[in-house]
C-alpha cells in the first residue's frame, strides 16, 4: 500500500536534482568561452544524467523487489492468523453444538417429571376447590341454624360478635396506654435525674461569682473631705450628672449608692471612685470624670454583648440586642449577675437540646436571651419575660425563640420543647449551689409569707417551712379535711404562692393529715 507513495516521492527526489544539476551546467556553459569548454561540459553531462539515471533506476527496482518481498511476507502473516481464528471459531461451534445437544436430551429426560408435577398440582387444586365449597356450605348451614337457635338475624349476630370484639381490643389498649404511662412515670424521674447528671458534669465553663457593689469605703478623712466636699456639694453633683441617690454612710464611713437603673449605678459608683484618687475635685472636673467614664461604660456594655453572642455562637443578633445583653453585667436578681446567668442557661439549654434531640442553635439563643428584659427601663410596663419577648420580636428574633422567652414564667403557656427546656436550665442556673443568696431581712421575710399563706386557709392546724424556704409542710385536721380534699388543698396553697410571691427555683408544698380511729373497750 506504501510503495506507490515512496516511488513518486523517489522520482520528485530524482527530478529536483536533475534541475539543480542542469542549473548549474547552465551557468558552466554561459561562463565557457569557447564551443570545446562547452562540447565538452555537455558531454559530461549527458554521461552523468545518463550515470544518474541508471542508478536511480537500478535502486528503485531494487526497492520495489524489496517492497513486494515485504507485501508478500504481510499477506502470508494474515492469511495464517485467518486461518487460525476460522479454526477456533469452528472448534466452539463443535463445542455449543455439543451442549446443545445434551440440553435437549436432559430437557426431554425431565419433561415426564414436570407433567407428573402438573397433574398432582391440578388434583391438589381441586381438592381444595371441594373443601372450600363443603365449608362454605356448612358455614351457611351453621348461620341458618344459629338464626333459627337465636331467633335473631345474622347481620346482628355479626355486629354483636364486632362490637363485643373491638371492646376487648379497647380494653386491652387501654391497659397497655396505662402500663406504659406507669412505665414513663416511674422512669421519668430516673431518666431526668440521669440527663441532668450528665449536662451538668458536661458543663465545664469557668465561673467566678460577681457581686454588686452598692457602697464606697473612704481609707481616711482627707479623702473623704475631699470627695464629699463642703456641704456634700460633690455629691450632689455626682447625683445630677449620674441620675442616682448617693448618701454618706458616718457609722462605716463610706458611700451608699441607689438607683433603680443598674447601669446609671454603676456610672456613679465608677464615677465616685475615680473620684477618690483626684487631688483637685471641682464641678467642672466632675464633669469630666463622668462623660469618660460614661464612654467607657457604653463601650464595655458593647464589648460585654459581642463577647457572650460570640461564646454561645449567637450568629446575627440586632446590636440593639447585643447593647441590652451587656448592660445585664450590672443587673443582679438574689444577687446573682445576669449576665453570667444568662450564659449559663444558654449553654445548658444547648447541652439539653443535644441530649434531646431539639435544635442546638435555637435553644441557646433562646437560653441567652430569656432574661434581656430584666436590663430594660421600669418605665416599660410588664414582666421581664414579656417585654423581654417583645424586644426581641421587634428586632427580628424567630417566633421559637420569642414563644420561649415570653413562656419561661408562664406568662404565656409553654407548648413547644424549646420552651420547656429554657424553663429547665433557668431552674438549673438559679438553684445552682452558690448562685443566688438573699439577706437576712429578705430571708426573714419569705418564711413569714409563707407561713401567712399557708395558714390563712380552713382546716389548717400548724405550718413548717422547711429547706430554706424551699418546702412548705401543712398539717391540717383529718376531721374537715378529708383525702380528696388535701389534695385540692396542696394545689390552691401552691397556686397563691404562686401569685404573690417572687422567689427563685421551685417551693414544693406538703399537705400532711393525720387520721386517728378511735374506740373504747367496755
Amino acid at each position: 500500500m506504501t510503495s506507490p507513495y515512496y516511488v513518486a516521492l523517489f522520482c520528485f527526489s530524482l527530478g529536483f536534482a536533475l534541475i539543480m544539476f542542469l542549473r548549474l551546467i547552465i551557468t558552466k556553459l554561459r561562463r565557457a568561452q569557447t564551443k570545446a569548454e562547452v562540447a565538452h561540459i555537455l558531454e559530461e553531462a549527458q554521461e552523468k544524467v545518463k550515470e544518474i539515471e541508471d542508478t536511480a533506476k537500478a535502486r528503485a527496482e531494487q526497492y520495489r523487489e524489496q517492497l513486494n518481498d515485504h507485501y508478500e511476507q504481510e499477506s502470508t502473516k494474515i492469511e495464517q492468523r485467518i486461518e487460525q481464528i476460522e479454526n477456533h471459531i469452528s472448534n466452539r461451534e463443535a463445542d455449543l453444538e455439543a451442549k446443545i445437544e445434551i440440553l435437549q436430551k436432559n430437557v426431554s429426560e425431565h419433561q415426564s417429571d414436570v407433567d407428573i408435577f402438573e397433574n398432582q398440582i391440578n388434583s391438589a387444586t381441586r381438592r381444595i376447590e371441594q373443601k372450600r365449597q363443603q365449608k362454605k356450605k356448612i358455614h351457611e348451614s351453621f348461620v341458618i341454624k344459629l338464626e333459627t337457635k337465636t331467633e335473631t338475624p345474622k347481620e346482628q349476630v355479626l355486629k354483636d360478635i364486632y362490637i363485643k370484639k373491638l371492646d376487648e381490643k379497647e380494653i386491652e389498649i387501654a391497659r397497655a396506654i396505662i402500663t406504659q404511662e406507669e412505665e414513663a412515670t416511674d422512669n421519668a424521674e430516673i431518666v431526668a435525674k440521669r440527663t441532668l447528671t450528665m449536662i451538668i458534669n458536661r458543663f465545664a465553663r469557668a465561673y467566678c461569682p460577681e457581686r454588686g457593689i452598692g457602697y464606697l469605703n473612704f481609707e481616711n478623712d482627707e479623702q473623704k473631705n475631699r470627695v464629699l466636699g463642703k456641704d456634700q456639694e460633690n455629691l450632689r453633683q455626682v447625683e445630677k450628672i449620674c441620675g442616682v441617690d448617693l448618701a454618706y454612710d458616718e457609722q462605716n464611713n463610706a458611700v451608699n449608692i441607689y438607683g433603680f437603673d443598674p447601669v446609671r449605678r454603676e456610672l456613679g459608683r465608677a464615677t465616685v471612685d475615680k473620684m477618690m484618687s483626684e487631688m483637685n475635685i471641682n464641678p467642672r472636673r466632675i464633669e469630666q470624670i463622668a462623660a469618660n467614664i460614661k464612654k467607657d461604660l457604653f463601650q464595655k456594655i458593647l464589648s460585654d454583648g459581642n463577647k457572650i453572642a460570640k461564646e454561645l455562637r449567637a450568629e446575627n443578633l440586632n446590636p440593639e440586642i447585643k447593647n441590652m445583653l451587656g448592660a445585664l453585667r450590672y443587673r443582679y436578681s438574689f444577687t446573682q449577675n445576669q449576665y453570667f446567668h444568662c450564659a449559663e442557661v444558654g449553654f445548658l439549654c444547648g447541652l439539653l437540646a443535644a441530649e434531646l434531640d431539639v435544635p442546638i442553635t435555637d435553644a441557646r439563643r433562646a437560653g441567652l436571651l430569656h432574661d434581656i428584659g430584666k436590663a430594660m427601663d421600669h418605665s416599660i410596663d410588664g414582666g421581664h419575660a414579656v417585654i423581654g419577648a417583645d424586644f426581641i420580636k421587634q428586632h427580628g428574633e424567630s417566633d421559637r425563640v420569642v414563644h420561649a422567652v415570653r413562656a419561661h414564667h408562664f406568662d404565656e403557656q409553654p407548648n413547644t420543647n424549646l420552651a420547656f427546656l429554657v424553663i429547665a436550665a433557668d431552674a438549673i442556673s438559679g438553684a445552682r449551689p452558690g448562685a443566688r443568696r438573699s439577706t437576712v431581712a429578705t430571708y426573714t421575710q419569705k418564711i413569714q409569707d409563707l407561713q401567712t399563706i399557708a395558714s390563712g386557709f380552713n382546716g389548717v392546724v400548724d405550718t413548717h417551712v422547711l429547706s430554706a424556704g424551699r418546702e412548705v409542710r401543712v398539717y391540717v385536721d383529718g376531721g374537715q379535711i378529708d383525702d380528696l380534699r388535701a389534695l385540692d388543698l396542696s394545689r390552691q396553697i401552691a397556686h397563691k404562692i404562686e401569685n404573690e410571691m417572687q422567689y427563685p427555683g421551685q417551693i414544693r408544698v406538703t399537705v400532711v393529715r393525720e387520721t386517728q380511729a378511735v374506740e373504747y373497750a367496755k
